[in-house]
């Protein structure tokens, strides 16, 4: 569990050394549903404890498929993209990098205290997609950065659509207001 923690820290902290860990080392894959769970609960409970305990679920649920489809967004728009490098990288590696990416969404638990969730989430979420560019940029082995923030910010986009999305389809699904 240390190690899961430590790792977190410095996924929080942008340590490049953490994603060339993350990248070169397989067997870290068991430790990325905790993290996307530990985020998805501090967002649950941050951006939504007032809405009652169905729409921390149903962030639970929502924040995991929208990590699996922000994953393989990258890989294969990534694959695409770079084809050209001399990366091997495959989906595994991206989502493991994707994973500790969210990291500093835990941040997010903050967003209990009132008047906060919104600077929290924007602030948040600018920091998860530089930790992205960051692991991204060491998986596809890319020297310049400005392709891999348009990847990572156009596909945070869509699976922020796509959650958002589906957190109104289950909330109204389950009629919390």
């Amino acid at each position: 569990m240390n190690t899961l923690i430590s790792r977190i820290i410095r996924a929080v902290k942008l340590d490049p050394t953490l994603f060339e860990e993350l990248i070169n080392d397989p067997s870290t894959q068991k430790q990325t549903a905790w993290v996307v769970a530990i985020y998805s609960m501090a967002t649950g409970f941050g951006m939504f404890s007032r809405a009652g305990a169905t729409v921390v679920n149903v962030c639970l649920i929502t924040t995991f498929l929208t990590w699996y489809i922000w994953a393989f967004s990258i890989y294969f728009t990534g694959t695409y993209l770079f084809r050209g490098t001399i990366s091997q990288t495959d989906r595994k590696t991206i989502m493991r990098v994707m994973a500790f990416a969210c990291a500093p969404g835990i941040l997010r638990l903050l967003g209990v205290i009132p008047q906060t969730s919104v600077i929290l989430f924007i602030a948040t979420s600018l920091w998860i997609i530089a930790a992205g560019v960051i692991g991204i940029k060491m998986a596809f082995q890319i020297r310049h950065t400005g392709k891999v923030v348009i990847l990572c910010a156009g596909t945070w986009l869509l699976t922020f659509l796509t959650q958002s999305l589906l957190l109104v389809m289950f909330i109204s699904a389950f009629g919390v207001v």
